[in-house]
């Protein structure tokens, strides 16, 4: 991902070295000053001095502004297009994935986990060289200076290795545990907010508060503890700095006394110890900072090398004029060892209506899932136009599939945008059509902007049934061969859906229709009812054949209809006499 900006990384960083470089000008020409000026009194020379100090200056602050841009601009490009990658990798992964990742956890690598990446660039790897290089100069000019002296300063380094070993093998695991309740901690908020209506509704506002403050402590003793981990060693490694400026101030002032350096010898000594006192300084930050960009980068990592189940073939098919024939054959599916669909035969022939019916549970979502592949069968074959779904291309697949799903979501967005998301080029006659059909025009209407109004996140500030109507009209705005409507009309009143069926019934003609509802009245017109139980299909027929059948349906519709035993009779019978009646003249 950074090798785009590679090339002005290496710039950012060699220009950063190079101010580095320039700090060395000024201690040595100091010692020059009291050697040359001031113990040999040649004050000629203090003026070009003085000048070469102050142009090393400007130049070390000119060079410092150009690296910090260039440095800043590498990283921040490297981090959008590694942010961009991550979502783009998250759009292509299953519905599976989503169901098995918190959405808190999610956006805490999108943003925070990030983020350390932008750090290690930006300031981890500048520094680690730049400190390398700070502390490799220094010693050399002190080798050059006093070896004497130099060895003794070397005497610390071993000491400041040990503790650096030590710091990182304690700060791994403090790290960890932070990210892994900051993680916590957004998932937590992130749930209370989608879920405030919820949480009202059943008075759990204290419980919510007492909850997120568990969270927040567990948060704060991390950060805590993490900061007492690394203070602990810290001070350690910073006194170690400290003392060797002691121990080479004390040695120096000796060895100028007996002769063997000079004032300004001791001075250059003084003056960049700095040079071996930083890097020596530095190492537990940037120890610190590398342990918590790892445990970063091994979170962004899970999404980076995320594959999906679903995916296209070798030669994907993308159908020219797709018709809508469905057929499910032998189809079983599994979820984590359990059996959710069993040996299921089902078929919707082109322009055709089916619905489907059975218990909550029984599987009737997994099969619209089928269809539109977001999942793939264990057994058996899932067909659209005679073609195996697995052999189109994912995108014409589900270009040829409009549904209206079950747990109804809505953007924050306008109600226009919301209907179009599917086809964003559709004008305002075909989208205001689409709202007609779906018998939501009228309240639309109604709203303070009408089409041009925002509405809340997940459709907060409409009904029930207005949220279900928006997402009706969205799938048919879609304007597929297929259409899927997953309990749609459930939070509606008996006379909307009795107007929404009218209108899908003049759309039947060009569009395979499968409705999946628990009232009768939402699939009594359809072309054929499957009855779907214990993840296998039960009963199959039409509205009149499954009443005579008097099983599942026939109870269903007696519930509904509020029928005593001899009234339900009565109509299993008609049923059953219409069949044979239309047995008889076909």
């Amino acid at each position: 991902m950074a090798k785009k900006d590679m090339k002005l990384l290496i710039w950012g960083v060699i220009l950063g070295m190079l101010p580095t470089a320039l700090c060395f000008i000024n201690p040595v020409v100091y010692s020059h000053i009291i050697d040359d000026c001031i113990t040999d009194g040649k004050t000629e020379l203090l003026l070009p001095y003085v000048s070469i100090v102050l142009g090393s200056v400007l130049v070390r602050a000119a060079l410092s502004y150009i690296n910090s841009l260039m440095i800043q601009t590498a990283s921040q490009n490297t981090v959008k297009r590694l942010r961009l990658y991550l979502y783009d990798k998250l759009q292509s992964l299953d519905p599976g994935y989503y169901g098995s990742n918190r959405t808190g956890d999610l956006m805490m690598k999108l943003t925070g986990d990030l983020d350390w990446v932008r750090h290690f660039l930006c300031w981890i790897i500048p520094n680690i060289l730049t400190n390398l290089l700070l502390f490799a100069t220094t010693l050399v000019i002190f080798f050059v200076t006093s070896p004497l002296l130099t060895l003794v300063a070397l005497v610390f380094t071993p000491l400041t290795a040990y503790a650096t070993f030590k710091l990182r093998k304690v700060m791994r695991p403090a790290h960890d545990r932070v990210r892994a309740e900051n993680s916590a901690l957004n998932v937590n908020v992130q749930e209370n907010i989608s879920g405030n209506r919820v949480v009202k509704a059943f008075v759990r506002e204290d419980y919510e508060i007492k909850r997120f403050g568990e969270r927040n402590v567990a948060y704060r003793d991390a950060a805590i503890e993490s900061v007492r981990v690394w203070w602990s060693y810290s001070p350690f490694i910073s006194g170690i700095a400290n003392m060797m400026s002691i121990v080479l101030l004390t040695l120096g002032a000796v060895f100028v006394v007996s002769g063997n350096l000079t004032l300004g010898q001791l001075s250059l000594f003084l003056n960049l110890s700095w040079g071996l006192n930083q890097p020596m300084n530095l190492v537990g930050t940037i120890m610190n900072d590398h342990q918590r960009f790892m445990a970063s980068v091994e979170k962004i990592m899970t999404i980076y090398y995320a594959k999906p189940d679903i995916f296209n073939g070798e030669a994907p098919v993308t159908p020219k004029e797709p018709k809508g024939e469905i057929e499910l054959s032998d189809c079983s599916f599994s979820y984590s060892g359990q059996k959710i669909l069993r040996h299921v035969n089902l078929t919707a022939h082109a322009g055709e209506t089916i619905g489907i019916m059975g218990p909550t549970g029984s599987g009737k979502t997994t099969i619209t899932s089928l269809i539109a592949r977001f999942i793939d069968p264990s057994e058996g074959v899932v067909t659209i136009d005679g073609i195996d779904v697995r052999e189109y291309d994912l995108q014409a697949l589900r270009g040829m599939v409009g549904m209206a799903m079950q747990d109804v979501f809505l953007f924050s967005d306008t109600i226009d945008s919301n209907i179009a998301y599917g086809k964003p080029d559709s004008d305002d006659e075909w989208i205001r059509a689409c709202a007609i059909d779906a018998d939501a025009d009228g309240f639309i209407r109604r709203t303070p902007q009408g089409y041009d109004t925002i509405i809340g996140e997940r459709g907060v500030g409409l009904s029930g049934g207005q949220r279900q109507r928006i997402s009706l009209a969205r799938a048919l705005a879609y304007d597929t061969p297929v259409l899927i409507l997953d309990d749609t009309t459930s939070a509606v009143d008996m006379e909307t859906e009795h107007y929404i069926q009218g209108r899908l019934r003049e759309r039947k003609r060009r569009v395979t229709t499968i409705i999946i509802a628990q009232r009768i009245t939402s699939v009594r017109d359809a072309d054929r009812i499957y009855i779907i139980e214990n993840g296998t299909v039960s009963e199959c027929g039409t509205h009149e054949e499954l009443l005579a059948n008097k099983g599942y349906y026939y109870d269903i519709y007696r519930l509904q209809q509020g029928l005593s035993a001899d009234a339900a009779e009565a109509v299993a019978a008609a049923a059953k006499e219409g069949v044979r009646t239309k047995g008889g003249n076909a």
